[in-house]
């Protein structure tokens, strides 16, 4: 019909010509250029008349078999893989006893930031102060004895062996004394650096450092230094490199980032093959927990100005490797063959056969075959 249409207008416009009062070349020639403009204007009209009619006549919309077409585009193409990581941090201290006893005081609270040295907790150190308070009195006892032999030693009077044995005893006794100072300082515990209290674990009057106590009385965490340690598979070791953009996925916060690799291992562990990466994010949040699950995702193939198609759509014939696709203009089914660059479990990058702007079916494709008159009901694009 359209075809007789159109064909009608230029014979229309023929007519007009032949009829027209002003025969010189000039003449002709005005009267053929308002023509043109008048057919491309009842061209368009006629273009959106059909397209109108289309949309409403629900006899020919109904026409043809059901698919789903995706409209190729160029692009980068970059094949994901996706493997595990751990957040962690190096200055995440457990603080625990040397020796055994009871829980005096606990001087800090749970979220509080504390300083490097800060006593923490203070445990029940009263037989240690015994020890000291017996030794510096033996130790009194012992210099007034020795100072005695030695005055008694340079006036020659007495005998070697008491002046020896007498500084013996006082020296021994002030080491015992300064190692009975060590142990007091035991009982005080103090935090190792600058950070926060993360977690108390145990109670004031509660038996701590023995067998069936807590192994832990607080826990100490400083978060400027969080990172996300990862193990990969070596067979992935060339597509990483230091500086390297990923995207990483915390799972429990429902949070994706961009971050940088930071370094990568230089030893395959020789058990599971694989090296270590390590990632210092820089898109820090007060979130991030040391052993918070992250999901790293990074590319082991990038191709600019691709063509590339789910692999579950490519189909061989014996002769070669083809696609289904859809013609615009008469919705006819059609196979096209496709030359095959780079394949991988989801996608294909494409060296030839289709173009920028084909319509790829993508849903319905088991339904059709080649020369099948299409109905596309949807478009992914």
């Amino acid at each position: 019909m359209k075809n007789l249409v159109l064909t009608l207008l230029i014979s229309a416009v023929l007519v007009a010509c032949s009829s027209g009062e002003d025969n010189s070349l000039d003449g002709k020639r005005n009267v053929l250029t308002e023509k043109k403009k008048e057919f491309s204007k009842l061209k368009d009209e006629i273009e959106k008349l059909e397209k109108e009619i289309s949309e409403l006549d629900t006899t020919v919309k109904d026409i043809g078999i059901a698919v789903m077409v995706d409209t190729i585009k160029r692009g980068t193409y970059s094949n994901p893989f996706t493997f595990q990581g751990l957040v962690a941090s190096d200055m995440n201290v457990m603080i625990s006893p040397e020796v055994p006893s009871v829980i005096q005081r606990i001087h800090v609270k749970e979220g509080q930031r504390i300083y490097k040295g800060q006593v923490l907790a203070s445990l029940d150190g009263r037989a240690a102060q015994s020890q000291i308070a017996e030794l510096e009195a033996n130790l009194r006892l012992a210099k007034v004895n020795y100072e005695k032999q030695e005055r008694l030693w340079k006036q020659n009077i007495g005998s070697e062996i008491q002046y020896l044995s007498a500084k013996t005893q006082y020296e021994s006794l002030q080491k015992r004394l300064q190692n009975a100072q060590v142990q007091l300082g035991k009982y005080s515990l103090r935090s190792p650096m600058n950070g926060t209290v993360d977690e108390i674990m145990a109670n004031e009057g509660q038996l701590v450092g023995s067998l069936g106590g807590p192994s832990g009385v607080m826990r100490v965490v400083n978060l400027s230094d969080i990172e996300i340690k990862a193990n990969v598979s070596e067979s992935y070791l060339p597509a990483m490199s230091r500086g390297q953009e990923v995207e990483v996925f915390y799972p429990s916060l429902n949070l994706t980032v961009k971050e940088k690799i930071t370094a990568i291992g230089n030893v395959i562990d020789v058990d599971n093959r694989t090296f270590t990466i390590v990632i210092k994010p820089k898109n820090k949040s007060k979130l991030l927990k040391p052993n918070l699950l992250a999901m790293i995702t990074s590319s082991d193939y990038v191709k600019e100005n691709s063509i590339a198609v789910p692999t579950k759509l490519i189909r061989n014939d014996g002769k070669g490797n083809y696609v289904l696709t859809v013609n615009s203009s008469t919705r006819l089914v059609e196979k096209t063959s496709v030359e095959i660059d780079k394949q991988f479990a989801k996608n294909t990058v494409l060296k030839g056969g289709l173009e920028e702007g084909s319509l790829l079916i993508v849903e319905g494709y088991n339904a059709v075959i080649s020369g099948d008159l299409s109905k596309i009901v949807s478009s992914k694009n």
